[in-house]
């Protein structure tokens, strides 16, 4: 009988189950009385080739390339130039019809690696091998099988995951805002205030923030309501009220000791509203207005007495000069003239000859 093998197949001749020849493409002849005769055909195009050991040793070595990958080794298949298939640990059969095809062996025993190229990163197994990107502004802490093994720089970094389990965790590192609002404590006078409080941070140590705190932001809000709570409770109303800036600064002081023993800094707490309740808010407007009306009297005053003092001292000085009174006189009169238009005389019959008319 004859048999057709197509150049992109490869056929093993099976007589009576058993692997008796491997046939290339082209017409074969094969008499069929010796036995039950099979024809198992392959696709090279695959690339891997499914096929049983006792029918692969029939195979050229130059047609078919055995492949044994290990525990700490990978293998990348590589055809016309580009990478196409990832082979993980056991025995591949690689197709070598095609004369461009190449397998090339990769040591993965260590841990941190060059990332690979995007070609070639698409086809590796994600169980072998794990990427990340860290922007400007943050580190990545790299743990392997759960231990933190090295806090990695801005940039994009890449490690084995065949021997050991490695993950990365970004940590930022920028400033960021705290708030910390609706805080509601009683004074040492009993009265009660509102306080809303704002905090700017960093990361400061990722290292220890990776080892100490599991929430590092929950640290240190419960910090400055700590902090709030002390600073408050030993002031009184107006003790706050008077001294805003000191309690800023004492809420500073007390957060950043804490801030820095989770990894974190402090840059500035501030005290953003200090809210008192309606009736004490209304108290308290009364006080205000109280204080300001009197200091307002006392001004008054002051200056009444400023001008009295001043009449006092001229009446003094006119007494005393005969001259500057007649001076001051005139000028009073030039003054009154200065504002009067039309001037009406009204004067009996007798004083008509006595009026003189006096024209310029």
């Amino acid at each position: 009988m004859w048999i057709y093998i197509k150049t992109n197949e490869r056929a093993i001749l099976l007589v009576n189950g058993l692997p008796k020849r491997w046939l290339e493409p082209g017409r074969h002849w094969k008499i069929a009385w010796s036995g039950k005769v099979e024809v198992k055909r392959l696709d090279t195009d695959a690339l891997i080739a499914n096929i049983r050991p006792e029918h692969a040793a029939l195979a050229p070595a130059e047609e078919l390339e055995r492949v044994l990958i290990e525990g700490e080794q990978r293998a990348i298949v590589w055809q016309r130039g580009k990478p196409v298939r990832w082979l993980g640990v056991g025995l591949w059969h690689v197709w070598r019809v095609d004369p461009t095809v190449r397998v090339e062996r990769v040591d993965v025993s260590q841990i941190a690696t060059k990332p690979l190229a995007s070609e070639l990163a698409t086809i590796v197994s994600p169980s072998d091998y794990v990427e990340q990107m860290v922007p400007t502004g943050h580190v990545a802490q790299r743990y392997v099988d759960g231990a933190l093994d090295a806090i990695v720089k801005p940039g994009r970094h890449a490690a084995w995951t065949v021997t050991h389990k490695v993950t990365y965790a970004l940590v930022d590192l920028r400033e960021k805002i705290l708030q910390v609002s609706g805080q509601d404590v009683m004074t040492r006078d009993r009265v009660t205030l509102r306080l809303n409080v704002a905090a700017a941070y960093r990361v400061a140590d990722p290292e220890r923030l990776a080892a100490v705190a599991r929430d590092p932001d929950d640290v240190l809000y419960v910090a400055v309501q700590m902090a709030i709570r002390q600073a408050v409770t030993s002031r009184t109303l107006d003790e706050l009220l008077a001294a805003r800036d000191a309690v800023a600064s004492e809420l500073e002081a007390a957060v950043s000791v804490r801030a820095e023993a989770v990894g974190l800094q402090v840059r500035s707490v501030g005290l953003k509203d200090m809210v008192l309740p309606g009736d004490m808010k209304v108290l308290l407007n009364r006080v205000i207005e109280a204080r300001k009306q009197a200091e307002a009297n006392v001004i008054l005053r002051r200056e009444e007495a400023a001008a009295t003092r001043a009449l006092a001292q001229t009446a003094k000085l006119l007494e005393d000069a005969p001259v500057l009174q007649k001076l001051k006189e005139l000028e009073s009169l030039e003054k009154l003239a200065a504002q009067v238009g039309d001037i009406h005389l009204v004067v009996g019959s007798d004083g008509l000859d006595k009026l003189k008319l006096v024209r310029d």
